[in-house]
């Protein structure tokens, strides 16, 4: 049985002239209706920047929408919020071949990546354990992702930027060097400081690279040339690596699995104001910088707070079309604004997505850490997320991006390019209404990413939205027709030239 799930908001980007003619004038006639309601309202407006629920007659959409007290947690009858990582999405049905994002498909896997959220970030005592303030108090604890294993721990072939930093480093403390986006560009807000990096593996994955020598390029070579494929565990590992059938049990039963590999991958930004600290997910952190990147070229250590702005979690299960990856993506509100040209997530009808760019909006609503535009005005040049031309060097006081001079470089000003799906926005409100009092509901997801169908032209490689990226993470090639994270890492090989299941990883030095 095929079937096609539409998202009745993107229908004038992504008409489907095999829906029924009733139908469509059915749409049609809701969307002149829509049209005479939003003529006064602006594009910014419509997106309701502020993520918070309102009835201000400016601002739209409003959701009223109330979950049950079990979508909140990955375990069965628990109710409410709590620490348990979900394993899958039972909701999925393989029968249908989704083409379009759609409320109904769509809400299970923005559930799945909130609980993922909650679940990374709720505090764990010395033992292991949940501590019960949770999300309330999430510095009372080590976050789940902080037993995770870091490149470092996984990879013996790669280079470490100051390995003397990790001697008498605090308990707690973060080991940061990375500050260079997989594009290859650098990113510093607006207060002069670099935008920092760093990518956790569960336990789950470290083992399969680990049991399957995938940790040195040697390694990888012996593995590329037995004929094996990279295949991440979905569900559960047995010995030796292989993948646990789990085809015969019931989608109900999925929640008390444990979960496949994940992949994370953080974006921190430097704090140097106390006033900023409230609002942040916060960690202490230790940079370790190479005697190259710093402007009196010697290589030191920084003790700083960082706080959390982007966080990729991508995580492999049994639930989709083709490879099953879910790709769930988060940023902090303050990040940028909406770009004045944003496009719908399920934008595949136009052959040039921003022929113009990224545009500036006319005005913001508040001060945001990657964007310092303001009220444009008059100003002609509206695009955004230009790329830094200078080389940059680390001082050792903030602001710590300088020139090769030690003159301070001037930050870029981000957009966000893509709009939230608005089941996807709808989630945000239910979910941060539920975070209340915690530093967590200052976080908003911009998508979730599956693979929902076997791909081709103009459907990518299946990926559902068509478009995902996040200002931290993505910062200047949002516009760009690879600008969606499933799409471009389905692109990935291993430095061994093997087709490395999604990730990049597996090529170090890349």
């Amino acid at each position: 049985m095929r079937k096609k799930f539409f998202d009745i908001n993107d229908m004038s980007e992504n008409p489907d002239r095999s829906l029924p003619v009733t139908l469509l004038r059915l749409v049609a006639g809701l969307l002149v209706a829509c049209i005479v309601l939003l003529v006064t309202l602006s594009a910014a407006s419509a997106q309701n920047p502020n993520f918070v629920a309102s009835k201000k007659a400016n601002e739209i959409p409003v959701f009223n929408a109330v979950y049950p007290e079990d979508e909140f947690c990955a375990t069965t009858g628990v109710g409410g919020l709590c620490a348990a990582m979900p394993v899958d999405v039972p909701e999925f049905d393989a029968n249908f071949i989704y083409r379009f994002v759609a409320y109904e498909a769509q809400r299970p896997f923005d559930r799945f990546s909130w609980q993922s959220f909650v679940s990374l970030l709720w505090p764990h005592d010395d033992a292991g354990a949940p501590i019960a303030t949770g999300y309330r108090q999430p510095d009372a604890g080590h976050g789940l992702w902080e037993s995770y294993a870091t490149k470092n721990d996984v990879f013996g072939d790669v280079a470490k930027a100051n390995a003397s930093c990790r001697a008498g480093l605090p308990g707690g403390h973060l080991l940061l060097s990375a500050f260079i986006q997989s594009s290859g560009d650098i990113l510093i807000d607006q207060a002069g400081n670099f935008i920092l990096y760093d990518t956790r593996i569960n336990d789950v994955a470290a083992d399969y690279i680990r049991w399957n020598g995938l940790g040195t390029a040697q390694g990888r070579l012996t593995f590329a040339q037995s004929g094996q494929s990279v295949e991440f565990p979905m569900l559960t590992l047995s010995a030796g690596g292989k993948v646990a059938d789990n085809s015969e049990l019931l989608a109900s039963d999925k929640t008390w699995l444990t979960p496949g590999a994940q992949l994370t991958k953080f974006a921190w930004r430097i704090i140097t104001s106390p006033a900023d600290q409230d609002r942040y997910y916060t960690r202490p952190a230790r940079i370790a910088l190479a005697a190259d990147d710093t402007l009196d070229g010697v290589a030191k250590c920084l003790d700083v707070t960082v706080g959390l702005v982007g966080l990729h979690i991508v995580q492999r299960v049994k639930s989709g079309n083709g490879d099953r990856w879910i790709w769930s993506s988060f940023e902090h509100a303050d990040n940028a604004p909406l770009a004045d040209n944003a496009r719908r997530p399920n934008s595949i009808i136009a052959n040039d997505l921003f022929p113009d760019g990224c545009l500036a909006p006319e005005k913001t609503d508040r001060d945001y850490i990657f964007y310092g535009g303001g009220e444009l005005g008059g100003k002609k040049d509206r695009v955004a997320n230009g790329i830094i031309r200078s080389d940059l060097r680390w001082a050792d006081q903030p602001p710590y991006a300088r020139d090769p001079d030690g003159n301070r470089v001037a930050a870029p000003d981000i957009v966000r390019c893509w709009r939230l799906f608005s089941g996807t926005a709808e989630a945000n409100f239910v979910w941060q209404r539920k975070l209340e009092g915690s530093v967590l509901q200052n976080y908003f997801l911009l998508g979730t990413q599956w693979i929902g169908n076997g791909g081709g032209a103009p459907f990518g490689v299946g990926e559902i939205p068509r478009f995902l990226t996040n200002t931290a993470l993505e910062s200047f090639i949002q516009h760009q027709a690879d600008g969606t994270c499933l799409g471009c890492h389905a692109t990935a090989f291993t430095d061994a030239g093997q087709p490395a299941n999604f990730t990049f990883l597996l090529d170090p030095a890349r």
